[in-house]
């Protein structure tokens, strides 16, 4: 050893690459290889659920991207009131795959013979469009016989408004059409209110046969392309490529209003699900490599006196713990790859989502390899005692590992370090993926806490008088080589991930429930006059449905902004200053408002002022606009000098009675304008007997029935909260192996010290009850630790995340904290089975 001491390099780096080092560490492992598989299970279940989360998260936001885009049914719309030049429509169609060409107008619809006449918004359409989504009608085949012939497609309550059925002939302008069937899903509209009518869809070319688009002026051209592959910055390059052109654009990202936060939330849930599987699993390593290394104090201590120096003997098992390392990330990728597929193929048939089972090869490697490193991180944090262990601990039997704080500061760096930029690789948004890691990192040092004040408190507590076998239990958590603080950091740690993914998923499904409530109304009655309010408040009553809403409605256009008119300032889109608003007076918010800047004004203060405006936050960002800036508005003739008193945020996605403009009562009462009633139908026969009794009293009220666009979305955030469900169980389930690890790696301490209970008189039922107490004093410990953090966790998230309840489900809260306690206590108790049925004599003789 002598000779083989003098060349042993002193640095670690020069260490790690010498070949005695690696030589040591197989002979090394020669006597523990069993054990170092059963460890590796640690590292395994880690990688395995990385990867899978990464992967099933990867396959389903493209799931969910593809079934968002059924909202618009094309990857870019183009909208504009004049004809598409055929110059243009050729460029276009050079940019695209695919192109659909609609026309849509408002025009009258005559049922024959005599049947009675119905304003209709005219959909003509030509091509495949929608290339996202399916359109239903019944009879299935209507839509593939509209393609092929002249027909006509009518929404179910417009046919039981006037008892039509499938066959029956209608006439538009001057062409005969018969029909072909009712639409029960219909391809998606320009805009919510792109009509205030029902939808006929009809081929383009009927349209132009009928005649009416030479005298209507209220006709919107639509284009709509198949890009599959369409960039991020497709919109710009449509506007720069036609700069002459105030077409407006849309794209599937646009239409994500429609869903809310929904979307956004459920990205957000999946960036924490995939950290809380990588902590998970980073926790089990560095558990794991904990008690191999404990195993190992007397093997280094003797490398020490021998001569090796200290930077060596880490080099060994730092050699040892990154080639156990890398077999369980290639083993766990493999197994993550398997439990992705296997995942989606059994929820295939079940979620109403199209995800294709199939490995994302991208995403495996990156986070194989971001798993494995942050696996190593972990394992550096006990591998870095080894270091302090003296040559004089082979004197002392029960030498256990030493760690300094302070030396270990680099290491702790560098995996917040790790840490932060995977958040961000889950969330963009910096200031989130900073609060993610520093919540981990919190909690992290709230458990060190715990478990060292309970270590003080069990050492000065415990006194003589006590019953001898709670005595002892207890003093096991501050005995020497006590397994306190691991395991209060491993399930305690294991059990607020968890938990905290329970409650954001509660919170999240609780969301979602509320934005697809029963009292989302699916019809709007428009143009009701004031005069006609409380009469049609009364007819919605008496047919058994209840008014949902009811409020005043206003148009107007934008002059100026900051006094320069519209048109002239710059960076605003155009459609701005073409825009007619149609806005509303109220003294309140509504539950689907949010203040985010100013102060809410419930009266005009000062007439001799701007009158006060609230604007809702995006619609000021695009108009360049804060609070304080001052818009003259022309409010059909009328010129209303206005200053922008607060922003909110509006949920688009409760289909209530939104504006972008709100103004204090004492504004608008004089101006011209109509109520907008709501109410919810429960069948479209019972919304056509509405319509019908709503006609003969008040033959000026329009109403549009949502009930198709609400279908849609609906089924979009079942999508949503499904997978929800789906991906929170895979990650309790993946964390189980985590906490099984935590109990396996104290068994060993366990056997020796029960056999010597034994020893000296106690009973096997004894030994039982001292486990017991232990076990039960750290589970319920780690449980109530967990659950706490997580019950605080929650509430940061829900307020600062995803904008919900602070207030988490009690059910998941109890479920939990009972779980955790019991999984320690039976747990502990099962992996110690052996443990009173062993010979003494057998275990002291095998040294363990």
């Amino acid at each position: 050893m002598s000779s083989g001491d003098r060349s042993l390099p002193r640095f670690f780096l020069a260490a790690l690459f010498h070949p005695w080092t690696w030589r040591m560490a197989w002979r090394d492992s020669r006597s523990q290889r069993g054990r170092l598989l059963i460890f590796s299970l640690a590292i395994v279940s880690g990688i395995a659920a990385l990867v899978a989360i990464h992967s099933l998260k990867e396959s389903v936001q493209t799931g969910i991207e593809t079934q968002a885009k059924a909202l618009l049914g094309s990857d870019l719309q183009v909208s504009t009131r004049q004809p598409l030049s055929e110059k243009d429509l050729a460029r276009l169609k050079g940019m695209a795959r695919e192109i659909s060409r609609e026309t849509t107008f408002p025009s009258m619809l005559k049922f024959l013979p005599g049947g009675g006449a119905r304003m209709v918004q005219v959909r003509g359409i030509e091509g495949g469009y929608p290339y996202y989504g399916q359109v239903e009608t019944k009879p299935a085949d209507g839509w593939q016989k509209l393609k092929e012939g002249p027909g006509i497609l009518l929404e179910p309550a417009l046919l039981d408004q006037f008892s039509a059925k499938v066959g029956d002939e209608v006439e538009l302008g001057g062409v005969k059409l018969p029909i072909l069937g009712s639409v029960t899903k219909g391809a998606p509209k320009s805009s919510r209110f792109s009509g205030f009518a029902p939808e006929a869809y009809v081929r383009l070319g009927d349209v132009e046969r009928s005649g009416l688009l030479s005298k209507n002026s209220m006709a919107m051209h639509q284009v709509h392309l198949a890009i599959p592959d369409a960039p991020a910055s497709l919109k710009d390059k449509v506007r720069d490529d036609f700069p002459d052109n105030a077409w407006r654009l849309e794209t599937p990202a646009d239409r994500r209003e429609n869903l809310g936060d929904a979307l956004e939330n459920f990205q957000r849930f999946l960036g924490i699900l995939a950290l809380a599987a990588l902590v998970l699993g980073a926790i089990g390593v560095a558990g794991a490599v904990h008690a191999h290394v404990v195993r190992r104090v007397p093997t280094v201590a003797i490398l020490r006196c021998l001569g090796c120096p200290g930077q060596v003997a880490f080099g060994i098992y730092f050699v040892q713990a990154a080639a156990l390392g890398l077999l369980g990330a290639i083993v766990g990728a493999v197994l993550g790859i398997a439990l992705q597929m296997g995942t989606l193929a059994a929820f295939q048939g079940q979620l109403p989502i199209s995800v294709e089972p199939a490995p994302e090869w991208a995403v495996v490697a990156k986070t194989t390899a971001a798993g494995f490193a942050v696996c190593c991180g972990f394992a550096l944090l006990p591998l870095l005692k080894i270091r302090r262990i003296s040559p004089a601990a082979t004197l002392r039997g029960g030498a256990t590992l030493e760690g300094n704080t302070l030396r270990a500061l680099p290491v702790y760096a560098l995996l917040v370090g790790l840490l932060v930029l995977l958040a961000l690789t889950n969330d963009p948004e910096w200031k989130r993926a900073l609060s993610l890691v520093g919540g981990l990192a919190i909690a992290f040092g709230v458990l060190v806490g715990v478990a060292k004040l309970l270590i003080v408190v069990t050492r000065r507590a415990v006194n003589s008088r006590w019953p001898y076998l709670l005595r002892q239990g207890l003093s096991n958590l501050h005995r020497p080589r006590n397994q306190t603080l691991l395991f209060l950091l491993s399930l305690g740690l294991g059990t607020f991930l968890l938990v905290t993914v329970l409650l954001v998923g509660s919170l999240i499904r609780q969301r979602l429930n509320v934005t697809q409530n029963a009292n989302s109304p699916n019809l709007y009655l428009i143009d009701v006059q004031p005069d006609q309010l409380d009469g049609v408040r009364k007819t919605v009553e008496k047919q058994g449905m209840p008014v949902l809403e009811s409020a005043p409605m206003v148009t107007m256009r934008i002059e100026s902004i900051r006094g320069v008119a519209v048109r002239d300032v710059p960076n605003i889109p155009r459609w701005i200053a073409r825009r007619e608003f149609r806005s509303t007076y109220r003294a309140e918010m509504n539950a689907t408002e949010t203040l985010v800047a100013g102060k809410w004004e419930a009266s005009v203060p000062d007439k001799n002022q701007p009158v006060p405006l609230s604007l809702e936050e995006q619609i000021a960002k695009d108009m360049k606009v804060k609070v304080g800036d001052e818009l003259t508005l022309d409010v059909q003739g009328v010129t209303v000098k206005a200053k922008v008193t607060s922003l909110r945020k509006v949920d688009w996605s409760r289909f209530n009675l939104n504006f972008f403009m709100v103004f204090p009562p004492g504004v608008l009462e004089d101006a011209p304008g109509f109520h907008v009633v709501t109410t919810r139908t429960p069948t479209p026969a019972a919304s056509g007997e509405l319509q019908r009794a709503l006609i003969a009293e008040f033959g000026n009220v329009t109403a549009i029935d949502l009930t198709l666009v609400l279908e849609t979305v609906r089924d979009i955030v079942t999508k949503i909260s499904t997978v929800i469900s789906v991906l929170a169980g895979f990650t309790v389930l993946a964390g189980l192996p985590i906490v099984i690890g935590t109990l396996l790696n104290g068994r060993d301490v366990r056997l020796r010290e029960s056999v010597l209970l034994r020893t000296l008189g106690a009973s096997a039922k004894q030994v039982r009850t001292i486990l017991v107490i232990e076990y039960a004093a750290l589970g319920v410990l780690s449980a109530l630790t967990g659950v706490v953090l997580a019950v605080a966790g929650n509430a940061a998230l829900a307020k600062f995340v995803f904008q919900g309840s602070p207030w988490p489900d009690l059910t998941v809260v109890a479920g939990a904290f009972a779980a955790a306690t019991g999984i320690s206590v039976i747990g502990g108790l099962a992996l110690s089975r052996g443990v009173c049925h062993h010979p003494p004599l057998e275990i002291l003789r095998s040294g363990v």
